[in-house]
């Protein structure tokens, strides 16, 4: 798909027009192709913010369909949250806003299309392999009385990650250790450093003269 098409897809005339949960969520789950460029261009338009808060809506309903017992599969998407969190809070993302579009689209493709989950029907005996968003759309209707399956997400957990994803992600959240610190510090008195021990600090009234004229 190219971007005039990504654009009616989401119901939008323009990327400045992308804001709401719908229109992410649409752009990762359509299923069918859409090309870099108009990933990019729609995303490019996106105030830093927002996609920060559309990432972090997504995901949190993405983690409430996963199945109660794929324990690996969950950390594996957490790591990947995270990483793209990263990517979007860095400080540098104007310049590295790339970053974050090339691993979104990645974990699209691979979300949606690439990605082998190994499906069980026990009322057959039957398995098929369906690409994670399908199995999680299976087990959201499970959960609302639908059909039942057994989920095998082994093939799942070998996923990418690019280094400058936690590269990124780090040194935000050590930067992050630093303004907290320089808060920290702010809040004591500058000028009692220069006039208390902090190991021996003298209280006022503890030594006086007197008490030295009685060694």
């Amino acid at each position: 798909m190219n971007i005039e098409e990504v654009l009616e897809l989401l119901e939008i005339d323009s990327p400045d027009e992308f804001e709401y949960f719908e229109h992410f969520a649409e752009l990762i789950e359509c299923p069918e192709e859409i090309s870099y460029d108009a990933f990019y261009a729609v995303l490019n338009e996106v105030d830093q913010a927002k996609l920060a808060e559309l990432l972090d809506s997504y995901f949190e309903e993405m983690f409430s369909f996963i199945p109660d017992d794929a324990t690996d599969f969950f950390t594996l998407m957490t790591t990947i949250y995270q990483a793209l969190t990263g990517l979007c809070q860095s400080r540098d993302f104007k310049e590295h806003r790339h970053l974050f579009v090339d691993e979104l689209f990645k974990f699209r493709n691979w979300y949606t299309f690439e990605s082998v989950v190994h499906c069980y029907d026990p009322s057959d005996g039957l398995t098929s392999d369906i690409p994670i968003i399908e199995a999680l759309v299976l087990n959201r209707l499970e959960r609302l009385g639908e059909k039942n399956y057994v989920y095998d997400f082994t093939d799942c957990l070998d996923y990418p990650l690019e280094e400058y994803a936690f590269s990124l992600s780090s040194i935000a959240a050590r930067l992050d250790g630093m303004e907290n610190e320089i808060d920290e510090d702010e809040t004591e008195d500058p000028y009692a450093d220069a006039f208390i021990d902090r190991e021996y600090p003298v209280i006022d009234g503890e030594f006086s003269d007197d008490d030295e004229s009685l060694n």
